[in-house]
């Protein structure tokens, strides 16, 4: 007798791949333009039923996180502020749409050199030099802490190479350059993350919530390998599941131009910066 197989549901999201190998624009369906994002936020930051249906499953847990969310927030999640074009992009971007900006961060995440390419950067700091006649995006590296040493810590308990804490140096860097205070710009969620359960597969979903009727998410998903599985397996599904129990979709609007994403120039820094590091 042949056992039939069982029968799974497969997100829409993943449904556009093609033998396992995203199509560029793979992800379209969880961005929302940014005019329409803004009239859906203030619109549905009116609607106390929603608001009352969110705050009920987000639980206590989250209560001091929503007090960020006292007026309507620009929000991008990134485990440490510092002024590389993408994060110098979303500040303006934020301001020219009338939002006042939120750096969520993750000081309890692990430092890994593998995979991750923003990760990478804070340890090896791709500083942007110029684009060739051929497209070609030059950069210089500025090791600033130790690889062999650094891999698998928390990034709060890094030192980089001139005995800075990591997080300082780069908030430091954050303040030269775009002259806004970390401390109101940005939120270290570690405690939150362990609440919900530190592992992606079960924070995400409570966190996109966020984005239900509280803020919009700027936000990139690109089709590589890793990043695109990881937009495969996590945030399609909890982005699908949420639309479903609210009835409307979380707000996120794309963060880098459309076709210009893969750019190198977004993870880099502006080649001014150079001069701040005091890299011993």
């Amino acid at each position: 007798m042949t056992k039939a197989k069982e029968s799974v549901h497969i997100p829409r999201l993943v449904r556009r791949s093609m033998n396992g190998v995203m199509q560029f624009d793979a992800f379209s369906n969880l961005y929302t333009e940014p005019r329409i994002a803004l009239w859906e936020l203030n619109q549905r930051r009116k609607d106390n039923a929603l608001k009352k249906a969110v705050r009920e499953n987000l639980g206590s847990s989250a209560e001091n996180f929503l007090k960020k969310f006292n007026q309507p927030r620009a929000v991008l999640f990134r485990q440490v502020a510092t002024p590389t074009h993408e994060i110098i992009r979303f500040l303006k971007i934020a301001n020219k749409m009338n939002l006042k900006p939120l750096i969520l961060e993750y000081h309890d995440d692990k430092f890994v050199s593998a995979e991750n390419r923003f990760k990478r950067s804070l340890g090896k700091m791709p500083i942007y030099q110029y684009t060739g006649s051929d497209g070609r995006e030059m950069v210089e590296y500025e090791t600033i802490c130790n690889f062999n040493t650094s891999t698998g810590k928390k990034f709060k308990n890094i030192i980089c190479l001139n005995g800075e804490k990591l997080i300082p140096f780069h908030h430091r860097l954050f303040r030269t350059l775009t002259g806004l205070n970390p401390k109101t710009y940005t939120v270290d969620g570690s405690d939150w993350f362990s609440s919900a359960g530190k592992k992606a597969e079960l924070y995400y979903e409570q966190f996109l919530s966020f984005f239900i009727r509280d803020g919009i998410l700027f936000e990139n998903f690109m089709p590589f390998r890793s990043e695109g599985a990881f937009t495969k397996t996590i945030i399609s599904p909890a982005f699908e599941n949420l639309e479903k129990k609210y009835g409307v979709k979380p707000l996120i609007v794309r963060l880098a131009p459309e076709k210009e994403e893969m750019r190198q120039f977004w993870d880099a820094y502006p080649k001014k910066i150079k001069k701040h590091l005091k890299i011993v």
